[in-house]
């Protein structure tokens, strides 16, 4: 039973230590505010263009849209497994495929968040 006890005590600790709660620095027991944190792409306004893949990589991916200009999507490093870069890669300067990406600006960059293959624009 003492090897139980002892065991335990760590995680017993451990749970106090979280249920004490922070403090300012003034010490008077208001609670710091919490840091910010970026929403997830699911919950962020997202927009989306249509065009031809022209490049990707772990870091952009380039689509050639219709009026002949060209647009440059940052990628994020969390959002970089769910995309399939080398697949993405991999259909790059094809004009039989097209691609609906899906995008988020954040201060006032714009990251992909999701790619998917279409028709190729008109």
């Amino acid at each position: 039973m003492v090897k139980t006890i002892i065991r335990c005590l760590p995680v017993v600790m451990l749970g106090a230590a979280l249920l004490t709660g922070c403090g300012d620095d003034a010490g008077n027991g208001t609670a710091a505010p919490a840091p910010t944190v970026e929403q997830p792409a699911s919950e962020q306004a997202t927009a989306a263009i249509v065009g031809l893949l022209k490049s990707a990589d772990e870091n952009q991916v380039v689509v050639d849209l219709p009026d002949g200009s060209s647009r440059t999507f940052l990628v994020r490093p969390q959002d970089a497994p769910r995309l399939g870069i080398r697949h993405l890669a991999s259909h790059a300067g094809l004009t039989d495929i097209g691609f609906r990406i899906t995008y988020v600006t954040v201060d006032g960059k714009d990251y992909v968040v999701a790619a998917e293959e279409t028709a190729p624009p008109q």
